[in-house]
This record gives structure tokens, sequence and C-alpha cells, in this order.
């Protein structure tokens, strides 16, 4: 197994993740996660398919598929550490008077269980 043998095989299943991601209800990413899934997925199937060296030179294929793997890592990371405040600064701007998933943006969390 040479090195272009275990590339196919890892953009093939990166491609299928992707295709799972575009087409389960169970990725909830809105219509940008999707379109960045979609661009994976096409583009790592077009990877896999064709003869072509990714190591040598840039390709379209390879390019839209690592910029399309960055961006996806770019929003994980902004989703996951940003995301709540930004959602928060919005509704604030907006004048909701209801924050995330029904409380007040000022109040506490009501705690589960019981209390010693």
């Amino acid at each position: 197994m040479n090195l272009e043998m275990i590339n196919s095989i890892a953009c093939g299943l990166i491609a299928l993740w992707a295709t799972w991601c575009v087409l389960s209800g169970k990725v909830r990413d809105g219509i940008i996660g999707k379109i960045i899934y979609s661009a994976i997925a096409i583009s790592g199937f077009i990877v896999m398919t064709r003869n072509q060296t990714l190591f040598i030179g840039a390709t379209n294929a390879g390019l839209t598929f690592h910029v399309s793997l960055c961006l996806a890592g770019m929003r994980h990371v902004f989703m996951v550490t940003y995301w709540q405040g930004v959602k928060c600064w919005m509704c604030l701007k907006l004048g909701f008077k209801h924050g995330l998933r029904g409380r007040h943006l000022g109040s506490q969390p009501k705690q589960v269980g019981r209390r010693h």
C-alpha cells in the first residue's frame, strides 16, 4: 500500500462522512455547515476517484478539499468557543425579551436535583 492509496482511502472516508453530515437530520449545522459539508463531500469524492498527487502540485479538487476542511474546522472552533456569547449579544442588541431557550438573559439557569 503506497501513500496515494492511503490518501485515496482517507479522502473517500472523509467524503462519506461529509455526505452523511449533509443528508442526516441529526447534524444541525444550518445552511453554512451543509454547504461546507457538501464541498467537502464533492471534492473528497473527486480526489478519491481521480489519479492525482496532492503532495506535489495543488489541483482544483485537492485545493477545494483542503480549504473546505479548513473552513469546517474554523467554523467548529467558532461555534464551540464564541457562539454563545455572540448569540447573547445579538439577543441584547435586537431587543429580545427572552434569550436562550426562553430564559431571561440576566437570570441563572435553574438547578436540577436536590439541594443540600
